[in-house]
This record gives structure tokens, C-alpha cells and sequence, in this order.
């Protein structure tokens, strides 16, 4: 279940630093998502709220164009900056987190004025930590190239993109996380316009 899997992820980037975080679980409107509320609700830490819509409000789901499974992160000044949908929301690839922490530390939405200095001061160190990774990591030894080009993981494409289920993205998306074997993210998704603080949004059912 991924609502379950949410508080370990929760709890590492606690633990990493990434501090102010708030997440939220939005249970689908439908009778049957309605009744396993209690049950969804048992699965998920205590530090995480789980929204249950009413029958006759309009759809969260359908106000964000979202699907069982997707998360939708916010910056600190509420913008919905990606929207990750199957198969690169499920928890048990990179894509979730690396999204989490780009949102954190850049920004893609422009300038925030809610970042604090002692967020500048920790995004500072972790990107001088990940320099000091990158200039350490032992380079491979060529042989005979004979013009032909090795395939690095680095992935940057521009336009209209989508991190899954074919939503659209008005910015570029940023380097896909180091996943060897694994495809890089098809899209992202860019909004501007959702308010909340930084924020997890995963519709579960």
C-alpha cells in the first residue's frame, strides 16, 4: 500500500534534513474508497492526514486532473510544481523523493519568498555534498573508442512533459535521478496557481 510506504519516506527526509514538509492523503470520493476510509486511515502514520471527500463536493481528483496513486508536490508558495503519475509515483523508485528534494532546494516556479536562510544554508551544503560526490567518483578508463559514444544517464529534454499519465509540464524537467536499468521519467508536470505549503499530495483509493 502506498499510503503506508509514505511515513518511511516521510521519515528519511526528516532524518536527511528536509525539514517543513507537510504531507496529505486524498481518499477518492467514491462509495467504496469511503468505506475503507477508517481502514486507509489505519495504514498511515499519524503525521500524515488523510482527506475524505464528501459526496456532494466537487472531486478533489478531478479538480487536479489526478489518478489513483499520484502525488502532486507544491513549493512553499503553493504551486503545484510536478505531478508524478503510475508507474513513477509507486515508493519503491527514486522518483518521488528526487522530486521532493528538487522542489526543496530550486526554483522552478521562480523565486519563493517563503525560503528562509536556514533553507538556502541547507540546500548550500547539499549541493556542495553532491559536487564533492561527483569530483570524487573514480572515472572510468577508456580504451578504444573508435568514435563510438558512451551512453551516460543524463537525461534533459525540453518541452511539454509529464512524469506519467500524460499530463503536461510547462518547464523543463531536471536531471533524472541515477537509476541504472531503470527509464528515465517520460515528463513532468508543471502548474502554477494551487495553494498550500510545500506539500505531498498522494490520491489514494
Amino acid at each position: 500500500l502506498q499510503a503506508s510506504s509514505l511515513e518511511d519516506l516521510r521519515v528519511k527526509l526528516e532524518k536527511e534534513g528536509y525539514s517543513n514538509i507537510s504531507y496529505i492523503v486524498v481518499n477518492h470520493q467514491g462509495i467504496a474508497s469511503q468505506l475503507k476510509y477508517v481502514y486507509l486511515k489505519s495504514k498511515v502514520s499519524e503525521h500524515i492526514p488523510v482527506y475524505q471527500q464528501e459526496e456532494n463536493q466537487t472531486d478533489v481528483w478531478t479538480l487536479l486532473n489526478g489518478n489513483k496513486d499520484d502525488f502532486l508536490i507544491y513549493d512553499r508558495c503553493g504551486l503545484l510544481v510536478y505531478h508524478l503519475g503510475l508507474p513513477y509515483s509507486f515508493l519503491t523508485f527514486p522518483y518521488v523523493e528526487e522530486a521532493i528534494k528538487t522542489v526543496y532546494c530550486e526554483n522552478k516556479c521562480g523565486n519563493c519568498s517563503l525560503k528562509t536562510l536556514k533553507d538556502e544554508d541547507f540546500c548550500k551544503n547539499v549541493y556542495l555534498a553532491t559536487e564533492e560526490k561527483t569530483t570524487e567518483a573514480p572515472q572510468p578508463h577508456h580504451h578504444h573508442d573508435h568514435h563510438h559514444h558512451r551512453h551516460h544517464h543524463h537525461h534533459h529534454h525540453h518541452g511539454h512533459q509529464h512524469l506519467g499519465n500524460g499530463h503536461l509540464s510547462e518547464h523543463p524537467k531536471p536531471e533524472a535521478p541515477d537509476a541504472p536499468e531503470q527509464p528515465p521519467p517520460s515528463g513532468l508536470h508543471h502548474h502554477h496557481g494551487h495553494k498550500g505549503h510545500q506539500r505531498q499530495g498522494h490520491s489514494e483509493n
